[in-house]
């Protein structure tokens, strides 16, 4: 059984031990048990590989080499070595389970149940599909090995594609089609230099270009592994495509654009604006949903945002809000017209105190003083809360 490792954070790539090469240098310092085993810096050579594996320690993080890229993104065109089907199957299950947080997984996010169905049952037929070709899994692999702050919200696009698609009445089939589109659209900007992606501050105009060759390299990547139509390459390279125009690469407009691209471009914007960056704290929902609706009329277009408002939760279950007036409470319903000002319950007092056998409903939409001004998800902190949570609660920030 492997032991826990503690690593402290910093900019770096996390790779298997197995795949580690001698000479590779090690990203953050390496913990365990509260120890301290290696520091940032550190060069692996073989024998602390293999001190390392002795100890039980199955992934480490690295700082690559130009050199080391290639090899690593060399993986996906490699045909001779063999392949470790059970190996790669559990990996992109954990990819699943780990990346796609609980809140935006069809049961919490869709609104309604029968879209929660279809979007699970794609959802097998997918791992059904990576299962059976060594180069997307992969490709899956590769996705995973590199954990790009600006990628981790692409399986909350995922899943908000999918929901959008079934939502449509899409076929199986072609949602299946979507499915694979929407995993790997972004896959492209593991070629874009870290020292960018992790910039605090605004990009200049050569950084900014250089983020947008992204979408070439995730088109020509995809053109190279996938054997299952053209449109995981089509969206790779359309995602950034304004409906109206003044996007990026082609700046293509209306129904040129392919409505997998629409649709993956949108719940992209959504996750993205939902997602902590390293230059600002994410949004909350109904802010994220001000800055949708306005671009329905430069960039968005007002038919998949309208399906995006009908099959996903703006609010998913299991948020808990904290209103204006101090109180905390859980949502009843957000309805489509107006779903930054759900109906909720209000489940504790504004000095922390739970209601029991008070509590009461308010409709945030027929009363405008009163506003969301924090959100969080139920898993993110106790249930019980207390006056000191209540001082503490930047969680909900």
């Amino acid at each position: 059984m492997s032991r826990a490792v503690s690593i402290i954070r910093q900019p770096d790539f996390r790779v298997p031990l197995a795949k580690v090469s001698p000479g590779m240098t090690l990203g953050r310092n390496l913990e365990m048990n509260g120890r301290l085993l290696l520091r940032h810096g550190a060069v692996l050579d073989p024998e602390r590989i293999d001190k390392l594996t002795k100890f039980g320690v199955d992934y480490v993080h690295v700082v690559f080499s130009d050199e080391d890229l290639d090899i690593y993104k060399g993986l996906l065109c490699c045909q001779d070595r063999p392949p470790d089907y059970h190996h790669l199957q559990c990996l992109a299950r954990d990819t699943f389970l780990e990346l796609v947080p609980a809140w935006a997984r069809p049961a919490n996010c869709a609104r309604d149940e029968s879209v929660s169905k279809v979007v699970n049952t794609t959802i097998e037929h997918t791992f059904d599909v990576l299962f059976s070709s060594r180069r997307l899994l992969e490709l899956l692999r590769l996705s995973r090995m590199f954990q790009l702050e600006t990628l981790r919200h692409c399986p909350v696009t995922w899943m908000y594609s999918l929901c959008i698609g079934a939502g449509l009445g899409y076929s199986l089939p072609t949602l299946l089609d979507l499915s694979l589109s929407a995993l790997f659209y972004d896959i492209g900007m593991l070629k874009v230099p870290q020292e960018i992606l992790s910039k605090p501050g605004r990009l200049t105009e050569l950084e900014f270009a250089e983020i947008k060759k992204h979408v070439y390299f995730g088109r020509r990547l995809l053109e190279a592994v996938s054997d299952f139509g053209f449109s995981m390459s089509l969206v790779a390279f359309e995602h950034h495509e304004h409906y109206y125009g003044g996007g990026y690469p082609k700046n293509k407009r209306g129904d040129t654009i392919h409505e997998f691209s629409q649709i993956v471009g949108l719940a992209d914007k959504f996750a993205a604006l939902m997602t902590t960056r390293f230059h600002r704290d994410r949004f909350q929902p109904y802010q994220a949903y001000e800055m949708l609706l306005a671009q329905t009329k430069t960039a968005v277009s007002p038919r998949i945002f309208v399906a995006f408002l009908k099959h996903v939760l703006l609010y998913p279950r299991g948020s808990r809000f904290r209103l204006s007036t101090g109180e905390i409470a859980i949502p009843i319903e957000v309805p489509v017209k107006s779903p930054a000002r759900p109906r909720v319950l209000i489940t504790h007092s504004a000095n922390g105190l739970e209601l029991l056998g008070l509590q009461r409903e308010l409709n945030l939409a027929h009363d405008p003083d009163v506003r969301i001004e924090s959100f969080a998800i139920m898993d993110q902190y106790p249930a019980n809360i207390t006056p000191e949570d209540i001082q503490s609660l930047s969680l909900l920030d």
